[in-house]
């Protein structure tokens, strides 16, 4: 329990205590348990909000009234809380196991030890910032009564197009995001003896390419 606190006021302390002890796990677990419950508040007070969104979307790909209307009546359904706890649970799992392992592949490179389990342990405590964005996103959503709420640099540009590279690219840059790429550079520094600033180096350069390929993969699928 000290460690979930102490990893928003002292995350040096905690990394240092995990390099003897690492433990993946219980983080996970607060992370995974804590924004499924937070999902599922925000589609309980959002979801007429949430349902134009979709049919405006379905509308976009040219379905048919038939199609919308099965789609809303999925939406409006038990089933969308079962499946957003399901694909979120899945959804941040992966990118949270692919993330420690490409680090841990060139952690070695930039002159570190690699340890995969040391690695998903910092990267698993980092994304404890994910529980704060989560709720500060669903306040927002509630204050605003809009699913267009942004805690990235796209808050300095108003009046961008959502579907242009200049609001893809500035969205991607989540101040929330960026805080936790700081712990992983941080922890990953102090677990696996690496260089701070090729701490830093390596982890910004593998979040910014992970951002330019999923611009391009949504500039690929996403109708515009």
């Amino acid at each position: 329990m000290k460690n979930f606190i102490n990893i928003f006021i002292k995350p040096s302390t905690v990394f240092t205590g995990i390099k003897e002890k690492p433990d993946w796990f219980k983080p996970l677990a607060v992370v995974l348990i804590s924004i499924c419950i937070i999902s599922l508040l925000n589609i309980s007070t959002s979801r007429d909000l949430i349902i134009a969104q979709q049919i405006e979307a379905m509308k976009e790909r040219n379905m048919t009234d038939e199609q919308i209307e099965q789609a809303v009546k999925f939406a409006s359904g038990p089933f969308i809380y079962v499946s957003t706890v399901i694909g979120t649970i899945i959804s941040v799992s992966v990118i949270l196991m692919i993330f420690a392992l490409l680090l841990n592949i060139f952690i070695p490179v930039a002159g570190g030890e690699g340890s995969y389990k040391l690695v998903f342990t910092v990267v698993s405590y980092a994304a404890m910032v994910k529980i704060p964005a989560y709720l500060l996103r669903w306040i927002l959503i509630m204050i605003k009564n809009s699913l267009q709420v942004s805690t990235s640099l796209a808050l300095f540009v108003p009046g961008l197009p959502s579907k242009s590279f200049a609001f893809r690219l500035l969205a991607s840059f989540d101040f929330f995001i960026i805080w936790e790429m700081i712990l992983v550079a941080m922890g990953i520094s102090i677990t696996n003896n690496l260089k701070k600033e090729n701490a830093y180096i390596l982890v910004f350069a593998i979040w910014i390419v992970s951002i330019f390929i999923s611009i391009g993969l949504g500039h690929l699928f996403v109708p515009r």
